[in-house]
This record gives structure tokens, C-alpha cells and sequence, in this order.
């Protein structure tokens, strides 16, 4: 194999995984669980983050690039995987995906700081999710609210999204091994609901996805 075709193969083994949400929903926290569980499985990863007005609702992302790359910037179509912590933020991450991308998105709104300000509504749900699936047809969508209440763990709402990501097996590592990971990282008094807004969050993407065109339900 010569070296440009070496780099090509290389290039598509990796898997470009982006987070998207708001400030205070623990974007940043849940892309260094997936760097610790990758470090743990024996994957190499690089993370980056962009983030502004984080004490107020503005948009966070954090990338995680699994696979040997020098780069964690995920540029236009190449995310193989969103994971969306606040679906308005899903939504404006669209140019980065393509056909194929794996989209697991909350569906639970928090209204912008700005359009608060500027009178503007939140647009509608529906509206989102359409223009979400036409872009990257495979699509779950949790509703995440009624996952962290059930789990008695409001804070959990990263935790939960990773769970929804792990068991609808993307990674290159284990359910098993991403809890670990986000156990490892918990002070011990909320394992117990981490745990189960995890569990929670990987039942629920079962029971929630909505298949690809030519790809067998979960």
C-alpha cells in the first residue's frame, strides 16, 4: 500500500464524533468521557471544544476524533457522529453532516439567551427534526427531560445522551466501557442516578431510533 492510499485508509477508519449543546448541560464533561473510555479500550483520540457565553446558554461544542488523527477539527460533512444535547444546537450543526451521519439528538428545548432578548420564538420542534432528518436521515431523538426526572438525576442529561450513544453501537468500545469511564469521573454520591439516566438513555435510543433508508431498526 503507498502512503496516500495508507493516509485515505486511515482517514476512513477514524470516527469524527461532534457534541453540541448549551452552556451548562456538561458538553465539554461528556467528550472527556468518551477520551477517557477511548484511553481505557486502547483508541487514540483528540478532543478540542469551542464554547461561548457558557454561563449563559450559548452554544458549546466539543469534538472527539477517535483513530490516530493530528487534528480534532471536524470540518463541513464530515461528522460521522452528532450528538445533540439541546435540539436548536443539533440543528445548526447540520453543515458538518452528511448522509450518513449518526444523529442522536435530545429533543428537549432551551430557548438562546438572544432570542430571549430579541423577542424571537423558539422555532418548532417538528420543523427542527425534519430539517435534522433531511440532512441525516438516521436519527434517534430522546426526550431527555423525561429521561433525567425518571432517573432522579437532573444534572445527568450528558450522561444520559452518552448511554443513548452507547447502546446503539457506534463506538469502538463497549457500553461497558463508557460507563466506566463516566463512573470513574462521578463523585459517589451520584453514580447511583448516573447510572441510571446511562441505563435510562440506552434504553430509550432503542426504543427511539428511526432507521436510515436501507438500514434495519435497532
Amino acid at each position: 500500500m503507498t502512503r496516500p492510499e495508507a493516509g485515505r485508509a486511515a482517514a476512513a477508519a477514524r470516527l469524527r464524533i461532534l457534541i453540541v449543546g448549551v452552556g451548562g448541560q456538561g458538553v465539554l464533561t461528556a467528550a472527556r468521557h468518551l477520551g477517557e473510555a477511548c484511553l481505557r479500550t486502547g483508541h487514540e483520540a483528540v478532543l478540542g471544544q469551542l464554547h461561548g457565553m457558557s454561563q449563559r446558554g450559548g452554544s458549546v461544542e466539543s469534538t472527539v476524533v477517535v483513530g490516530g488523527a493530528e487534528s480534532s477539527f471536524i470540518e463541513e460533512g464530515e461528522a460521522d457522529v452528532v450528538l445533540g444535547l439541546e435540539p436548536l444546537e443539533t440543528l445548526r450543526a447540520r453543515p458538518r453532516m452528511h448522509a450518513q451521519t449518526r444523529v442522536v439528538t435530545s429533543t428537549t428545548p432551551v430557548v438562546p439567551h438572544l432570542l430571549s432578548q430579541m423577542g424571537k420564538p423558539y422555532p418548532p420542534l417538528p420543523e427542527i427534526l425534519s430539517a435534522i432528518r433531511a440532512a441525516a436521515p438516521d436519527l434517534t431523538t430522546l426526550d431527555s427531560a423525561a429521561i433525567v426526572r425518571q432517573a432522579g438525576a437532573r444534572r445527568a442529561l450528558n450522561v444520559a445522551m452518552l448511554g443513548a450513544l452507547a447502546a446503539l453501537e457506534v463506538l469502538p468500545f463497549p457500553a461497558a466501557a463508557l460507563w466506566s469511564a463516566v463512573a470513574a469521573r462521578t463523585p459517589e454520591r451520584f453514580v447511583a442516578g448516573n447510572r441510571r439516566a446511562f441505563e435510562l438513555g440506552g434504553a430509550a435510543a432503542k426504543a427511539r431510533t428511526s432507521p436510515a433508508p436501507g438500514r434495519p431498526a435497532c
